[in-house]
């Protein structure tokens, strides 16, 4: 089987069951911070990006797998991501990014628990009911993860689905709305159904041991090396090119080193507990490559203001079918939706195209250092 049409397949399947989330990222939490070896296995390593990173993640990985294989090809400091006025700043994508640097350099670093409370949503990708009444499911699902300062991280999740669309709702309805779907059971011990359900149902969390976090498709670091990353702008991105180029195909374009560089460098803002200057290194770095542009002011699925910062994988980075008969194609985006006024990055959404509409995202509720201990998660 060719790469692209595992790509295919990988997106074809379900997203992870939360049992088998919270099984892969206990087995993934309890392995030594390290540089692992490249795998020459895509499905693999996609679904372990998957577990580090949640609904948005799988697919960001699908496609990071693409170009890695294709040689032509709140919180503490008092407030939640967009919470105030966006602050208006004019210019490129650059001086957005450089602006919103300054800003991370005075981030708090005081707390017990570095905190990550996110809300991810993708579409199901399977037509659910029967006979004429079938219809499309988006999968929401409240995630939050707390890590101490010593590695010891808790994980909480949250899940359920609904009628993507108002014809998706009345297919639903004439299929007699039902509330439950299963199929198959999970590999945990002992096995569970896989079901989705149409409402959240009873969160949970658990102890997930010795934390590692990933930061690119092969690279996890522990607290502590994430501590010691460059602070300078030019030293950290030559780190990120090497990690980049380690796990890439010799003969990989330009475009794909580029975005996989931007990608991670994008990473390293979202979610993970990197010191201010670094974060602001990371903004400053990704502000001097060639493939962001900034759509300007928009706006997140919660109605939340911010600039959209777009990372364009260019032309190389696209699914095909089989031999000359095209089955699906498209090209994939992500784009950043950041509140100038924090810094803080709102929305991490990828799209095929460019579309309106993301074929995953995963909205920041909360992020930052905290003395709050773990607890199940509430609905947003």
């Amino acid at each position: 089987m060719d790469e692209m049409s595992m790509v295919r397949e990988l997106l074809d399947e379900a997203p992870p069951h939360p049992h088998v989330v919270a099984q892969g990222r206990k087995r993934l939490f309890g392995a030594p911070g390290r540089r692992l070896r490249r795998t020459r296995t895509m499905r693999r390593a996609a679904f372990r990006s998957a577990v580090g990173l949640g609904v948005t993640g799988a697919l960001a990985a699908a496609v990071l797998a693409v170009a890695t294989t294709a040689p032509e090809v709140g919180t503490e400091r008092g407030i939640s991501p967009g919470g105030g006025d966006t602050a208006t700043i004019d210019g490129s994508a650059r001086n957005v990014l450089l602006a919103v640097a300054a800003r991370a350099e005075s981030e708090p670093t005081s707390g017990t628990f570095w905190h990550v409370r996110s809300l991810s949503m993708s579409t199901y990708p399977r037509k659910l009911g029967s006979g004429d009444n079938r219809y499309t499911v988006e999968v929401h699902s409240v995630n939050e993860l707390w890590t101490k300062r010593g590695g010891q991280t808790w994980w909480g999740d949250r899940e359920w689905v609904t009628p993507k669309s108002p014809e998706d709702e009345a297919a639903w309805r004439r299929d007699g709305s039902p509330s439950k779907w299963c199929k198959g059971e999970t590999d945990t011990e002992p096995p569970r159904p896989i079901c989705l359900h149409t409402t959240p149902g009873a969160a949970s969390v658990m102890r997930v041991g010795k934390d590692t976090f990933v930061v690119a498709d092969e690279t996890e670091l522990t607290f502590e090396q994430l501590q010691q990353l460059p602070a300078e702008a030019d030293a950290l991105r030559d780190w990120v090119v090497d990690a980049v180029k380690e796990d890439l195909d010799p003969a990989a374009s330009g475009e794909i080193v580029d975005y996989n560089v931007a990608s991670v460098l994008a990473n390293l803002l979202v979610d993970l507990p990197v010191p201010p200057d670094v974060r602001a290194a990371a903004y400053r770095a990704l502000a001097d490559m060639p493939n962001v542009t900034s759509i300007g002011p928009t706006h997140d699925e919660l109605g939340r203001a911010g600039t959209g910062i777009l990372i364009d994988p260019g032309a190389s980075a696209r699914i095909v079918g089989r031999g000359s008969q095209v089955s699906e194609t498209g090209k994939f985006s992500r784009m950043l939706i950041i509140d100038p006024d924090t810094s803080l990055v709102l929305a991490d959404q990828i799209s095929i195209d460019k579309s309106n509409d993301p074929a995953g995202s995963t909205l920041i509720l909360e992020v930052g250092w905290t003395d709050e201990g773990p607890h199940e998660p509430a609905l947003p």
